[in-house]
């Protein structure tokens, strides 16, 4: 018999014991969260010596103040998050809610103007300047370069947000660790077969290690096929524009003018991973598994399914919920492409 355990710090307390955690985390967000919820009367224990009086749990916490989650069995813990308090709930329980290292990006004021400017260039102005206690390091897998990119009195947060806007939402930026900011063009690279970062895939087998899976369904490159075309014009008068390599003789066009593209080739490696993005083969929905596992947004999960063995392969992980608490403890996986679906017949 497994026991659910859990080591939770917020500022200068810390916890083994908690109410409820939820965390949320997604490829196709920057933003981490975390919401603790907690005993709104506690008492505190300073020097292994438990003090007298009952404090107001909501008064001891501020915004800002640092917070790790580790969850676990047995004493046997995982760090599922890290970030920091953005604000409290005075309910019963009290709730903390929390956001990963995308709250520092919101105190980070920027003002520049770039004629051409890189991918990588524009996120590391985006994190550049947060608290010198706290860094961020970009990883950044595009050599895309951009036109004409203005930031008035922008947070670093609006940057990254509005840079998926000048793509088309092509680019993909989320925190593959707390403090890791990852960018690249995940469907592309999944299509290929290509693992997308490098990590341990994890294996589900369902009805064995998954609790829930019947909110899967099958996704087929057939279904509804689109045609991504892209256009351009540059500031001398010509136009250049790119059309998806895949579903060229589909019915239905997905067209839009990327004003920011520098070049031809950045137009077509964004049509590409939009084609790829609406039309993969896998699977859409979630299954709701134990808490271990391990698994994250970007890993890959090698899935079987005695019943229906044709659909065993690795599938990218989009997002992930974990709920922990006095009722128990689910991470629910919500499930993308079948890596390498572009090579498939």
């Amino acid at each position: 018999m497994f026991a659910l355990c859990s080591d939770i710090t917020i500022g200068k307390f810390r916890f083994s014991g908690v109410n409820e955690v939820r965390i949320s985390k997604s490829i196709h967000s920057i933003s981490d969260t975390a919401v603790i919820k907690l005993p709104s009367i506690a008492k505190v224990i300073t020097g292994g010596k438990v003090m007298p009086e009952y404090v107001i749990t909501g008064k001891q916490f501020n915004e800002g103040d640092p917070v790790t989650i580790n969850l676990g069995y047995d004493t046997s813990f995982t760090e599922e998050f890290q970030g920091f308090v953005t604000r409290c709930d005075l309910g019963m329980p009290l709730e903390v809610i929390c956001e990963g290292y995308s709250w520092l990006l919101r105190r980070n004021n920027i003002n520049r103007f770039w004629v051409s400017v890189s991918i990588k260039e524009l996120l590391e102005a985006a994190v550049d300047g947060i608290d010198p206690d706290y860094t961020i390091t970009v990883q950044c897998e595009v050599d895309m370069q951009l036109a004409n990119i203005r930031i008035n009195d922008e947070s670093g947060f609006d940057v990254i947000s509005n840079l998926s806007k000048y793509t088309d939402y092509c680019l993909t930026c989320y925190f593959i660790q707390p403090n890791v900011l990852w960018c690249g063009l995940v469907y592309t690279q999944f299509a290929l077969g290509n693992n997308v970062l490098n990590d341990q895939v994890i294996s589900y087998r369902l009805g064995y290690n998954c609790i829930k899976d019947n909110n899967l369904k099958v996704r087929k490159t057939e279904n509804d096929p689109v045609e991504v075309k892209y256009f351009k014009k540059q500031a001398n008068g010509t136009k250049i524009s790119a059309t998806s390599d895949i579903n060229n003789i589909a019915a239905a066009n997905h067209t839009k003018i990327i004003n920011h593209a520098s070049d031809q080739a950045s137009l077509q490696d964004m049509a590409n991973e939009k084609a790829y993005m609406l039309n993969y083969a896998g699977y859409e929905g979630d299954l709701t598994a134990f808490l271990q596992p391990y698994a994250s947004p970007g890993n890959e999960a090698y899935i079987t399914d005695s019943r229906y063995p044709e659909r065993n392969g690795n599938y990218l992980i989009e997002s992930t919920e974990i709920n922990f608490g006095i009722n128990g403890a689910r991470r629910i996986l919500e499930i993308g492409p079948l890596s390498g679906f572009a090579n498939q017949k």
